[in-house]
């Protein structure tokens, strides 16, 4: 079976409780109804926390921004064993997901955009509850297998990711791509890292954006959000979507806030794999642009897919 492909639906909503109760009430049953197409294999739902500052480059950044931002960034990812289920669950459940994304939109400053990417890198560990490790070690022993017992890779809000933007320049793809992947094999050895993806653009989702033509475009505005307007509306493909230059999504998850920030700075201040890392930012037109993301709800099957792969 081939990786599952990710949808990154993005949105920048108010900072405030009333968001937090939309997000705890509408999430469930948005991903319910995504649950019903086939080809889902599973989500993971964030919020921005803070900004990675990378050496003070961003010097109003802090690693946690959560009390003094008036806005969150939610970023709520899907799985599809092909970016083609993704866009046909959006059509068989229009008129549930329209309703329920309308219904949070007294809380929305930004968004919804939703880009899709296919995996074209992975190490990622299943997620492990504590009380569950002794049977993972278990059962690692019985199949004389003890050196490749997993990191510890807790779930629901007990990690947090590092979710680095990257745009590259044309003709330099295949450069950014080996050199990323050498950087996170080297990454693998820092306190608290637990796995990692190169997430790789490859188009936009226009009805996941509701990115409609005029007529779409009026029947959103004009309705009180009790009729969806029409899906069949949108007016481009996934592909014709690509944005030019590339775009890259490098997701890396740590144990916790110190372990993201002094593991992420080895490229800065370890001599070998600052070495390599020059070799991804001269392949760059914008980034590392480094958001810290909280995990607060998953459905943590898709990593069992991709780990069958």
């Amino acid at each position: 079976m081939p990786k599952p492909y990710v949808a990154i639906n993005m949105a920048e909503l108010k900072n405030e409780p009333k968001t937090f109760e939309m997000f705890a009430s509408v999430g469930p049953k948005v991903c319910m109804v995504t649950a019903r197409h086939p080809g889902f294999v599973g989500f993971q739902n964030h919020i921005q926390i803070g900004i990675l500052p990378f050496g003070n480059r961003y010097g109003g950044a802090k690693m946690d921004m959560t009390k003094e931002s008036s806005s969150v960034r939610v970023l709520q990812y899907t799985f599809w064993k092909d970016w083609k289920d993704h866009e046909e669950m959006h059509r068989q459940n229009w008129s549930y997901l329209f309703r329920l994304c309308y219904s949070c939109a007294s809380q929305m400053i930004w968004g919804p955009w939703e880009p899709i990417y296919e995996i074209i890198y992975a190490n990622m560990p299943i997620n492990t509850e504590m009380t569950d490790f002794t049977a993972v070690v278990g059962k690692k022993f019985a199949e004389g297998k003890p050196l490749d017992i997993p990191v510890i890779s807790q779930p629901y809000g007990k990690r947090v990711v590092a979710f680095a933007e990257h745009s590259v320049i044309p003709g330099k793809e295949k450069q950014f791509e080996d050199a990323i992947v050498r950087t996170l094999e080297m990454l693998k050895k820092a306190p608290g890292f637990l796995g990692a993806m190169v997430l790789k653009e490859i188009g936009v989702s226009g009805i996941g954006s509701m990115q409609f033509g005029a007529k779409g475009f009026h029947q959103v505005l004009e309705n009180p959000g009790s009729l969806e307007p029409d899906p069949n509306n949108v007016m481009y493909s996934v592909p014709e979507a690509k944005n030019t230059p590339q775009q890259y999504i490098v997701h890396v998850e740590w144990a916790n806030t110190d372990a993201l920030m002094f593991g992420m700075s080895r490229v800065l201040l370890y001599p070998e794999l600052r070495q390599v890392h020059d070799e991804v930012l001269d392949t760059l037109v914008y980034g590392p642009y480094i958001r810290i993301l909280n995990p607060m709800m998953e459905g943590t099957f898709w990593r069992e897919y991709l780990n069958e792969q």
